[in-house]
């Protein structure tokens, strides 16, 4: 800027000698150029002072890159005194000077400045060698800074003073401002709070360090009380010494560590003096814990090679998480963490800002009643010290606790950079248990440990070659020795295992778990046939239960407390004799579930399962589960059922079962070996050709409610309800479905007795295994002795319906020349129709009896007298029938034409000469051969020829024999 002015004074100087004489009248130039000089619409006028105006001036002058809005705005004040005292009134609208456009106005006591840098507009008065500015405003455009105020300029001292305010992007405040020497000396303050402190980097720039401690680390409303300084404007920096700052910060939030949560205090004091930053906190709070006390103080905090860091922090809360994190921040890995307690707490970490240089951290921790974590080892201290001096930590006089496992006392010497300890313990108890059972139990007992903190933690106790290793979040005991411990354990003394190895897994003293490889052991289970000896399993004791598998989860072990232990077995054999394992049938009180399992009750009782649960209390089982390949007499749908659901019981040989839809029950006597049964909608199988041993050496009573029994799998009776008693010498049956009774009963000495009465079709042809009869009903009665029986059968309202031998029979009869006779063919034909009796549908019964003997060994039936009335054709006769062979022989008179004589029986003379002496029409059939096949002999064409004989014989005689009959009704009148 002083250079323009030069070039503009030397040129209205050259103009003024030249011109001078006409400067009283004012010169104009539309345009003139001079090297580097040009300018148009040029006007000059002298009037006590000089007056300019112009269009455009242009200077093309070397680019200068040292050029500020500041720097630009000082040259053109210091230089004011000389443009003033020559003109009274300069107004150039466009001036170039190089790359900057510049307007100038100036009018006596106004100026008005704009560039590329600056814009100033302001009142100006002049006295002697002071000028005195009244901003208006001054606007510094590469940095957005806008002053209001008052400029004092000192022409003869060369100093310039500046009181007011400032804007600067979103600050505003006081600011005082010296300019002597090259020395720029401020102060300015904030009226308003503001958000952060960064703006200051514009003006300043310190190591990256001390700018994120100033700038980034602390956030929350600032109120900047004062901020004051010296610029060496030649050298461009500040004079460090000289500056010094205070800010208040409410409600603030800051970081000590990048990867560490900021510290909350209400109020945060920060003061620069001395090339020291100060951070003093009120009531500070890290998330929860209080870190009353605590303060951050930098040192030499512009210089890179001495600046440090110092974190003071003082602390009455525990030693959680929250204090940790920090000193994780910071790399400082203290190895235990409190949960509750007392716990006074100081710390100094000094972090240097060079990472060469070494960071060094000073701690004293001082517990009481205090619960902390080593690693997830969690243990109680009465009493702990605990120092920290860079990475080494001491543990003097502890006297620790792990709830009800470990009591102990400690000294403990922990290098955090390789992450080894040694010291002493006496451990004065450490238990692991279950209820009253302990696992591990140690009393006073003193050694020597050593811990391993790398990646994980290695406690090793040389006396019982056992080591410990800590997790994060667990213990793990390894005992490769067990008969070292033996003493030690009552488990291992109760379950008697005294040789393997033992490996323990502390979650915490609610979930524990422990791998055994057991040898030696002692029961009752088996495995392909084999007494299982070595155990291989896995267990977790957790909150009071404890839970033992094997390997291949074939055997679980589950104990809870109050409560019996359970056992589950999945493909291995429970052996419950009395004779394999024990000596004795008495059982401890448990549970056991199995899978796919056999209970071996004894040599002879063994029964598969698909599963069944049982529960053993004063040698008492009880069970529910299905059981497989059952062998008893029970069919559903029309097969027998070998597996079934159900409830039972077994004690002193005796066995229960219900099954879970309470359709069948039973009580098993397994040294009587006789069964009492209850079945609902199940069937019962009775097989009286069946030898096999396990039928006939058991005995069966059994209760059924709509329930059939199946005989010989081919004859069913049906039931409502029945008693059956079967076993090897004999057998009773009672029985009832809807009307029916059926009664049945074999003695062992071998007495017979058989009644069965109001046997309806749906019994009988169901017993039967045909489809026999329709309608009506059959009673039975025999009795006998050996197999052999006798008795009758009355037959009431019945239709037979399938039967070869009657079904030919019927044939016969209705192809028989006798019946198609022209005197008698019609009438009786009619008959048959109309009464639906003798025809190829079969034959219907009104009454009829038979007399029968069977032979149950030798299944021959000997029925020595039928006789029958049915509505068309009447029986009466004798037939055997050999079963085994299935031949017939049989003699049967057939008394047929019943309705054509009842029609004329009841006309005087008509009846005697179509009907004769017995008023019937009859025949007699012998049959033979077999029951599919049977032949007949007739005397049906002999009859049908002499039928029209007799006819004209009886029509002669007839007179003769009405007149006796006659005189026979008189006599009887009389």
């Amino acid at each position: 800027m002083l250079k323009t002015v030069k070039v503009i004074s030397l040129f209205f100087l050259i103009f003024f000698i030249l011109l001078g004489f006409s400067l009283f009248s004012g010169i104009k130039i539309d345009s003139f150029t001079l090297g580097n000089f040009s300018v148009s619409k040029f006007y000059l006028k002298l009037d006590k002072k000089l007056i300019l105006e112009t269009q455009n001036v242009k200077i093309n002058l070397q680019k200068n890159s040292d050029r500020s809005s500041f720097k630009d705005t000082l040259n053109l004040i210091s230089n004011l005194n000389y443009v003033l005292n020559i003109f009274e009134r300069i107004s150039v609208k466009n001036l170039y000077i190089g790359d900057n456009k510049v307007t100038v106005f100036l009018d006596k006591n106004q100026l008005y400045v704009d560039n590329k840098y600056v814009n100033i507009s302001s009142e100006i008065k002049m006295d002697n060698n002071f000028i005195d500015l009244n901003i208006n405003s001054i606007y510094f455009k590469d940095n957005t800074l806008t002053l209001f105020g008052n400029i004092k300029i000192d022409l003869e001292k060369n100093v310039a003073s500046f009181f007011g305010k400032y804007i600067y992007k979103y600050v505003e405040g006081d600011i005082n401002t010296k300019l002597s020497n090259d020395i720029f000396d401020f102060y300015l303050s904030a009226e308003k709070q503001i958000d952060s402190l960064i703006f200051l980097k514009d003006f300043f720039r310190l190591d990256k360090v001390a700018e994120a401690w100033m700038y980034d680390n602390v956030e929350g409303k600032i109120k900047l009380n004062y901020l004051l300084g010296k610029i060496d404007l030649k050298n461009k920096k500040p004079i460090i010494d000289s500056i010094k700052g205070q800010a208040v910060i409410d409600n603030a939030k800051i970081r000590f560590h990048k990867n560490a949560k900021t510290v909350n205090t209400p109020k945060l004091v920060v003061n620069y003096e001395n090339n020291t930053l100060s951070f003093d906190l009120e009531k500070p709070m890290y998330d929860k814990s209080k870190l009353y006390g605590s303060r951050v103080y930098i040192t030499d905090l512009t210089s890179l090679k001495k600046g440090v860091v110092h974190v003071d922090l003082k602390s009455d809360s525990i030693l959680n998480k929250d204090i940790l994190e920090i000193l994780n921040a910071y790399k400082i890995s203290l190895p235990v963490k409190q949960f509750s307690g007392e716990l006074s707490s100081k710390l100094l970490l000094e972090i240097p800002y060079l990472a060469s240089r070494k960071m060094h951290a000073f701690g004293e921790f001082k517990a009481q009643n205090a619960i902390f974590r080593l690693g997830s080892f969690e243990f109680y201290a009465n009493k702990a010290d605990v120092t920290l001096k860079d990475t080494i930590v001491t543990i003097n006089k502890a006297h620790v606790k792990h709830k009800d496992i470990l009591d102990a006392n400690l000294n403990l010497t922990i290098d955090t950079k390789n992450k080894m300890a040694t010291g002493k313990t006496n451990i004065n108890s450490f238990e692991i248990k279950k209820d009253n059972d302990n696992i591990i139990s140690l009393k006073d007992f003193d050694t020597d440990i050593n811990i391993d903190f790398n990646e994980k933690t290695i406690l090793n106790i040389a006396k019982l070659n056992t080591q410990l290793l800590i997790n994060e979040d667990n213990v793990e005991i390894n005992i490769p020795e067990l008969q070292k411990v033996y003493l030690y354990s009552d488990l291992l003394k109760n379950i008697k295992v005294k040789e393997g190895k033992l490996k323990i897994n502390i979650i915490d003293e609610n979930n524990i778990n422990f791998d055994i490889d057991a040898k030696n052991l002692d029961f009752p289970f088996k495995k392909n046939a084999q007494l299982i000896k070595d155990l291989n399993a896995t267990g977790v004791i957790k909150n009071g239960s404890t839970f033992i598998k094997t390997a291949d989860s074939d055997i679980n072990i589950i104990l809870k407390k109050n409560k019996s232990p359970l056992i589950k077995l999945n493909n291995i054999d429970l052996v419950l004799s009395d004779n394999e394992v024990n000596s004795s049938t008495s059982y401890p009180d448990i549970d056991i579930e199995l899978k796919n399992s056999t209970i071996i009750l004894d040599e002879q009782h063994k029964y598969d399962t698909s599963w069944i649960n049982l529960n053993i209390k004063d040698s008492n089982i009880k069970f529910k589960g299905e059981a497989l390949n059952l062998d008893f007499p029970i069919s559903k749908n029309g097969g027998k059922v070998t597996s079934l659901e159900v409830n039972g019981e077994f004690k002193d040989k005796q066995l229960k079962l219900e099954t879970t839809d309470k359709k069948i029950s039973l009580n098993y006597n397994l040294e009587n070996e006789k069964i009492n049964m209850n079945v609902v909608d199940y069937d019962v199988i009775y097989n009286t050709n069946e030898d096999s041993k396990t039928e006939n050496s058991i005995s069966y009573d059994i209760k059924g409610v709509d329930s059939n029994i199946i005989i010989n799998k081919e004859h069913i009776a049906k039931a409502n309800s029945y008693n059956f008693k079967f076993q090897k010498d004999s057998t009773e049956i009672e029985l009832k479905y809807n009307l029916t009774s059926f009664y049945y009963k074999k003695d062992i000495d071998g007495n017979i007795n058989f009644d069965a009465q109001n046997m309806n079709d749906s019994f009988l042809n169901s017993l039967l295994g045909k489809n026999l009869i329709k309608d009506g009903n059959v009673n039975l009665t025999a009795s006998g002795k050996d197999d052999k029986v006798i008795g009758y059968a009355n037959l009431n309202e019945t239709k037979i319906v399938d039967l070869a031998i009657l079904n030919n029979l019927i044939i016969l009869i209705n192809t028989s020349p006798a019946i198609i006779n022209p005197f008698l063919a019609i009438p009786s034909v009619v008959g048959m129709a109309t009464n639906g009796g003798f025809n190829l549908n079969g034959y219907r019964i009104i009454e009829g009896r038979v007399d029968f003997s069977y032979d149950f060994k030798n299944k021959y039936l000997n029925m020595n007298h039928i006789e029958t009335k049915g509505n068309g054709i009447d029986f009466d006769g004798n037939m055997t029938i050999d079963f085994q062979t299935s031949n017939v022989d049989a003699i049967l008179k057939l008394i047929f034409f019943k309705d054509y004589s009842k029609l004329v029986g009841y006309i005087p003379v008509v009846n005697y000469v179509l009907l004769g002496d017995e008023k019937r029409v009859d025949t007699e059939v012998i049959i033979s051969g077999t029951l599919d096949e049977p032949e007949y002999k007739t005397n049906l064409i002999n009859e049908g020829v002499t039928a029209p004989v007799n006819f004209i014989k009886r029509l002669i005689t007839t007179p003769i024999d009405l007149l006796k009959s006659i005189g026979s009704d008189k006599d009887k009148e009389k």
